[in-house]
């Protein structure tokens, strides 16, 4: 199962749920109407209608229809079959395909693993950590040479002043 958004807050007083999504790339196809997504990997929730503003997601659920059942929902994740995840195109991954990934540099030396994935609206960002220090390397390919997802690695051209 794959994480696809988390419960943060509620929105009116029908049970509409404020989603923190994973990522918003291709939440409309996750969350389409009628789509069983998983609350905590155990509970199935059928979707009855979704959108997204300002980057945030906002969905109903059948069987939630007061602001006191979706307040019980509240810090919950919903999660998502891996196999129903849609398909990507060539060069395009999911984050928790990146997400621990071990990143190297031109000159092979191992530089940290990817922690966290940012979007920023114009590309992604990774951060690289490596134990207490960490920097954040743009999700392009000036910088992101190679990925191999299979390998948990990711190959990037170093520039002077990255890290």
């Amino acid at each position: 199962m794959i994480k696809i958004a988390t419960i943060i807050n509620t929105r009116g007083l029908k049970g509409e749920c404020k989603l923190y999504l994973v990522s918003s790339e291709n939440a409309q196809e996750q969350f389409k109407k009628g789509k069983v997504v998983y609350l905590e990997k155990e509970k199935e929730l059928k979707v009855k209608s979704f959108q997204i503003l300002k980057g945030m997601g906002y969905a109903k659920f059948e069987g939630i229809d007061t602001i006191e059942q979706a307040e019980a929902l509240k810090t919950k994740e919903i999660w998502l079959p891996k196999e129903e995840m849609p398909a990507l195109e060539e060069d395009e991954y999911y984050f928790y395909e990146l997400k621990g990934c071990t990143v190297y540099n031109q000159n092979q030396e191992m530089v940290g693993t990817v922690t966290e994935i940012l979007e920023t609206g114009a590309n992604l960002v990774l951060r690289v950590s490596d134990g207490d220090a960490s920097f954040l390397c743009p999700f392009v390919k000036q910088f992101v040479t190679e990925v191999d997802v299979k390998n948990k690695r990711i190959d990037i051209m170093e520039m002077e002043g990255l890290r």
